[in-house]
């Protein structure tokens, strides 16, 4: 009797095993199709850690619970740059999916390095910058890419653990952006990316990802890339006496054209004017001393800016 009780209570625990196995991989499943969003709560938390190898544990976790494989990463991964690993790990998720691998394309990732110096050095975090317009604007101001694509996408991120945690956010943890990021990474359409990042800002590092599709009527051919920033200065006429009207100019050496001029004044949060031309009336300035701010921007996303002092 005894040994037939333990045998019950045996049969019994694997039973209720069983079932919690099985409630456990109904609650925890979610859709592996390609456009499909999740949220899963990163395991271990390198946030807090700030550790690479725990970003890819995460990652790793994230992916079980989409019944993929874990990562097969290459021995030197741990050494490359955060740019590579984005692009390492963008490529994995969309292979592991049945989808074609991204090609990296030096043209766009000089635009992600320009617009992630914008974001880092003027202080701002979003996809409309004060200096260079919309992300459409962006596009269109890039000679080799205006009338060459069908497509483009951008994705911006802020975090610690540069590359690695960048992807966990786009990829498991982005249903606050409706998953968007990861809708761009895992969009068949798009087959061109460029990737760069810099380190620093409240976030840890930022990085950029600039995506597109080439047009298949024009197509894009990208170009050699220009990481030379334009060099500005600022030209400007007396005024007549009593008339308080300050003519300026913009003069930009810059050897692959400006996209765009945009003056301020006193800061970035009070913009005057776009165009290489201004006309300042300096009657509605209160007294005091005022900085003019201008900055120009060519299609790779470098900048240049310099500054006048105006005394009321």
């Amino acid at each position: 009797m005894k040994y037939m009780l333990l045998l019950l209570v045996a049969i019994l625990a694997v039973a209720i095993g069983v079932l919690l196995f099985r409630h456990y991989n109904s609650s925890a499943t979610v859709s592996s199709k390609p456009g499909a969003c999740v949220d899963i709560a990163a395991s271990p938390d390198y946030l807090s850690s700030e550790d690479p190898h725990d970003a890819i544990a995460a990652i790793n976790n994230a992916r079980q619970v989409e019944h993929l494989p874990p990562l097969r990463l290459p021995a030197n991964f741990y050494q490359l740059d955060p740019a590579q690993q984005q692009f390492l790990l963008m490529n994995l998720e969309r292979t592991a999916r049945g989808l074609r691998p991204l090609r990296m394309d030096a043209n766009l990732t000089q635009m992600a390095q320009g617009y992630s110096k914008q974001l880092l050095n003027l202080h701002f975090f979003a996809h409309t910058s004060p200096i260079s317009g919309t992300f459409s604007d962006r596009v269109n101001g890039n000679a080799a890419i205006v009338n060459h694509y069908s497509q483009a996408a951008e994705n911006l991120a802020g975090n610690p653990v540069p590359g690695i945690g960048s992807m966990y956010e786009y990829m498991y943890d982005d249903a606050a952006e409706a998953c968007s990021h990861r809708l761009n990474i895992l969009d068949p359409a798009l087959t061109v990316v460029g990737i760069d990042w810099l380190r620093g800002s409240i976030y840890g590092s930022i990085s950029a990802q600039e995506f597109l599709t080439p047009a298949t009527w024009n197509p894009y051919l990208g170009m050699t890339p220009d990481a030379i920033a334009p060099q500005v200065s600022i030209s400007v006429s007396t005024p007549a006496a009593g008339s308080g009207m300050l003519q300026c100019q913009a003069l930009v050496q810059e050897t692959m054209g400006i996209e765009r001029i945009t003056w301020f004044l006193d800061s970035l949060s009070n913009p005057l004017h776009t165009g290489a031309s201004l006309t300042l009336d300096t009657r509605r300035l209160a007294p005091g001393k005022h900085t003019l701010l201008v900055y120009a921007v060519d299609g790779e996303q470098n900048y240049g800016s310099t500054s006048y002092t105006i005394v009321i």
